[in-house]
């Protein structure tokens, strides 16, 4: 039987003071950055760059997290590059300066990838197929970095999520539109990051996002952690714990290969996982939804329904009319997009590209029952 795998959490409440001494304690656990980097590694520190938001939103990697592991990585001998790719209807250039990457990146005179340019290879696991990014599969060693967030379609994102960023461009809209039903896109996502499992993920949980997010549809939540492992999925049921999210909703933590909860991790660094637990956090509005049986939702299909709503705030900027890989949204000149319901895959990708707020996830009466039904 193989050891537990080790997850690493420990309090932190600043990306300034003593930050480079949290990284570096998160990682003496498991022996410290050069038990994964050696000299002369070529290492790909992907963040969490959705979209164009600065780093106070929560809604991206803060670029602190990455500006250590780059200086940890050199100190390893290692030579360390930053990818990631955004959501496609944004233009890269804007996001890679907005969450203040291209800053940072030029501070510390790294390589910011384009991952959109580089080329991908089809990769064909676990019944799925979808392309990955050509510099994460030239990469000696991939350090994952993600946000610690909510999201509505999946609960959480964090380690695993993180590595849906891999496939470049239109093709992550592509497979949602091939995998529309939530259990289907978890075993894809799972699938993904088994087919390219980073070296190390290290959370990025000084300030997550709670609610209704990743996008604009979130807020930030000072969780004042950071978490790190050398499983993605053991990090995200160890996060879920603190966070008071039921594993069985996170679609992608519910296949074959993924440890049954706690019992199968070895939780190091904190006095009590418990300690860390913030005093009140917003789980997603759709978490009830994710927990209805398979039975009753194959039953119920029709009545169980999740969309977009398109709200005052609107500028029509046309994003979600671009971001949505089913045409379910359309847009007249100065208008607001108009939603055609029979289309809609609830995959919320206009949901998370939206600048302004201005986009809500409905659901259907009978989901908002459910959900009325599980709250305290």
């Amino acid at each position: 039987m193989s050891d537990p795998a080790k997850v690493t959490v420990i309090p932190c409440d600043s990306y300034v003071s003593g930050f480079p001494e949290c990284i570096e304690s998160l990682l003496e656990p498991i022996g410290g950055l050069s038990s994964f980097v050696s000299q002369g590694s070529n290492v790909l520190i992907k963040p969490n760059l959705l979209t164009d938001r600065h780093p106070d939103e929560a809604i991206t990697t803060h670029p602190e997290v990455v500006r250590h592991l780059v200086r940890m990585v050199r100190d390893c001998g290692g030579t360390p590059s930053v990818g990631d790719s955004p959501a496609s209807t944004v233009k890269l250039s804007r996001v890679q300066e907005k969450t203040g990457f291209l800053d940072m990146c030029r501070e510390e005179e790294v390589p910011l990838l384009n991952m959109e340019q580089s080329g991908s290879v089809e990769i064909k696991r676990d019944g799925y197929t979808f392309h990955i990014a050509k510099p994460v599969l030239d990469a000696d060693v991939v350090i994952s970095a993600p946000k610690v967030k909510t999201h509505v379609l999946t609960v959480l994102t964090a380690g695993v999520k993180n590595m849906y960023g891999t496939i470049p461009g239109f093709l992550k809209a592509n497979l949602h539109k091939e995998h529309p039903a939530v259990p289907d896109f978890g075993r894809l996502v799972a699938a993904i990051c088994r087919t390219v499992p980073p070296a190390l993920s290290v959370a990025d949980a000084v300030v997550g996002l709670q609610g209704d997010g990743p996008g604009t549809g979130g807020r930030p939540a000072r969780l004042n952690f950071l978490a790190a492992s050398t499983d993605a999925f053991s990090l995200d049921l160890a996060i879920c714990k603190v966070l008071g999210i039921d594993p069985k909703a996170v679609s992608y933590l519910n296949g074959a290969g993924v440890p049954s909860g706690l019992p199968d991790i070895q939780v190091i660094g904190a006095s009590s996982i418990d300690d860390l637990s913030p005093a009140d956090f917003d789980v997603p509005s759709t978490l009830g939804a994710r927990l209805v049986p398979a039975f009753l939702v194959n039953l119920l299909e029709r009545f169980l329904w999740i969309r977009p709503a398109v709200m005052d705030a609107c500028i029509s900027c046309g994003r979600c009319v671009a971001s949505c890989p089913v045409a379910a949204l359309s847009m007249a000149p100065k208008e607001k997009p108009r939603l055609e319901p029979e289309k809609c895959i609830g995959c919320c990708c206009c949901h998370e590209i939206c600048p302004e707020k201005a986009i809500k996830m409905a659901q259907s009466p009978l989901l908002n029952l459910i959900r009325r039904g599980r709250q305290p």
